[in-house]
């Protein structure tokens, strides 16, 4: 059930949209995509949501329009009999069709546009994505509260970890004991994700050499994941003293993720892998003396590089042998949000942003060792959310 704090925020949401749709004269936009459609109504039921410029949304539900009527936080809901029903309903809503309709094109299916094509002749179509994904980007303090306690829920993850490494023979057995800890606090299990044919279950769980193996991963690492039919995160291979065990999990609260990571090991890690790390700490420290509104991501990722340069690591830093062009990626409700702080990055830092910082290094045939921590951007810097000591942890 909708709360009225979560009432008032969707209404703001819905509110500052229409703001953006008017400037970018649109006449108003139907969202599809599961989060979008959660992130302004409230619900995650199978349904469309259109969003005139001006005047009420309008929620058309598939189903459940039960669970919808009770989840969401808007008055206008009603059912969907079928696609073919869509412009008589708006009409019916806003008292118009659209002439220029916005859709969310980064994530529709070709067919399903051209459905709307066939049914909406005389509109033209244009994209919303990127209106949407800058609307989500800025964060409000209802949103940084719950990622927040996402973080805090990490924290506690991380704690069980010391207390289990020893036991656990594989990263399948390692990952089993952690997601149960985190089911039993209420981590949904899944992890939702923007782009296209990117998956996230928890995240990695990577142990000496293995976290080394390189795969189709979006992120610095991969592993070899349980086969070629999901070649990322936890496999078989076992955990050996003195070589690093990264654990790279999500946590989540109220739909709203949090990420981090940190390096363990069963003993001392050799020499050259524990100064490795502490350049990737260094690296975050960079990012915090000089993120601050109106910084622009390309120059806080060339301070990443500048950092790991002058201790000659840039070999392996965010992968290897194909190193992602970024440090940071945006968090949310998804685990793909902006900003992304990356090489081509052309976003200037903006209070109420949020982003998880993942400097780390790979060593081909020894492992993986760094760090992920969430951070916001406040009025006069940048503050960490997640409290767990950064340094490797040796059990």
């Amino acid at each position: 059930m909708t709360t009225n704090v979560l009432r008032n925020e969707i209404m703001d949401r819905v509110e500052r949209l229409q703001e953006m749709l008017r400037e970018h004269a649109f006449d108003g936009a139907i969202f599809v995509q599961k989060v979008d459609v959660y992130y302004l109504s409230g619900t995650d039921q199978a349904a469309h949501l259109w969003i005139p410029a001006k005047g009420p949304a309008l929620l058309m539900v598939r189903k459940s329009i039960e669970r919808a009527k009770t989840d969401a936080a808007l008055d206008n809901i009603i059912e969907l009999p079928g696609f073919s029903d869509l412009p008589r309903l708006i009409e019916k809503n806003s008292g118009f069709l659209p002439r220029r309709m916005g859709l969310e094109m980064d994530v529709l299916p070709v067919n399903q546009y051209r459905t709307y094509r066939g049914l909406f002749p005389e509109t033209e179509m244009g994209d919303i994505s990127t209106i949407i994904r800058g609307l989500r980007m800025i964060k409000s303090p209802y949103e940084i509260s719950a990622i927040s306690r996402a973080a805090k829920m990490g924290d506690r993850m991380f704690e069980q970890v010391p207390l289990i490494l020893k036991q656990a023979k594989t990263e399948t057995d390692l990952a089993l004991q952690l997601e149960a800890f985190y089911r039993n606090l209420g981590h949904p299990g899944i992890v939702r994700t923007r782009t296209f044919n990117m998956e996230c279950f928890y995240g990695h769980v990577l142990a000496g050499k293995n976290a080394a193996v390189p795969s189709a991963s979006p992120g610095p690492t991969g592993g070899t994941g349980m086969g070629p039919f999901y070649s990322q995160g936890a496999g078989f291979g076992r955990i050996i003293p003195h070589e690093p065990v990264i654990v790279d999990y999500t946590s989540s609260v109220d739909g709203y993720v949090s990420d981090q990571a940190r390096t363990f090991s069963i003993g001392k890690l050799p020499e050259h892998l524990i100064r490795a790390h502490q350049v990737m700490i260094d690296v975050q420290d960079a990012i915090i003396r000089y993120g601050r509104p109106g910084i622009r991501a390309a120059d806080l990722y060339a301070k990443a590089l500048d950092v790991v340069r002058g201790h000659g690591l840039e070999n392996g830093f965010m992968g290897y042998p194909d190193p992602v062009p970024f440090v940071a990626h945006g968090i949310g409700l998804e685990l793909d949000e902006w900003p992304i702080i990356g090489r081509k990055s052309a976003t200037v830092l903006q209070e109420g942003m949020i982003f998880a910082l993942e400097p780390k290094i790979i060593f081909p045939g020894e492992g993986v060792v760094g760090i992920e921590n969430v951070f916001v951007v406040t009025s006069d810097g940048v503050k960490k959310l997640n409290q767990f000591p950064d340094a490797v942890s040796v059990c």
